[in-house]
């Protein structure tokens, strides 16, 4: 069994400034800058047959001529108790229509979608407590602002949990399909 999920690789130059937001923050585990990314998709534990009918129906997905906005920090859980933090991305039209387009391809092979509604962000690290570290941090970044950049292709992911924590690895890489 693989835990797969698809994302959206980031340019090395966005990745090393948002690799750059981290603050003393006892509890945090920070992802390593070249491990970020921008889910589209959590797919789950599938089997191999499944793994690659997923792969087979993220091919020719059509150039979303997507370019991708970083905004502001923000995080998942209570005050108390935050589980994630994320920096924010813009949700465009175009980048709601590939993520359900994603969706839509992949229901068919076998994934179950989420009932909650896509909020594009991107983890930046997994903590397990507020207060002051919490709020140093979301005053820190509130005016985090990257510059536009484009991406030029769709990733398949598999998770690996090992002594460091959690890899992502890519797996299959998709170009767009030229309009």
């Amino acid at each position: 069994m693989q835990r797969l999920f698809v994302g959206l690789e980031l340019p090395q130059s966005v990745a090393e400034q948002l690799g750059r937001v981290r603050v003393e923050y006892p509890t945090a585990r920070w992802h390593p800058a070249q491990a970020l990314h921008l889910t589209l998709c959590f797919i789950g534990e599938v089997d191999a047959q499944t793994a690659t009918a997923m792969a087979g129906a993220l091919h020719d997905l059509p150039d979303p001529e997507l370019k991708l906005t970083i905004r502001g920090v923000g995080y998942f859980g209570t005050p108390e108790r935050p589980r994630v933090l994320w920096a924010g991305v813009t949700a465009e039209a175009a980048l709601m229509q590939l993520q359900e387009e994603v969706e839509q391809r992949l229901v068919p092979v076998g994934l179950v979608p989420d009932t909650r509604a896509y909020r594009p962000h991107i983890t930046l690290a997994r903590v397990r407590q507020g207060g002051e570290p919490l709020r140093a941090f979301l005053e820190g970044h509130a005016d985090l602002a990257l510059p536009p950049f484009a991406v030029d292709h769709l990733s398949l992911y598999v998770s690996r949990g090992g002594e460091g924590g959690v890899r992502y690895e890519v797996i299959e890489r998709f170009s767009w399909l030229k309009r």
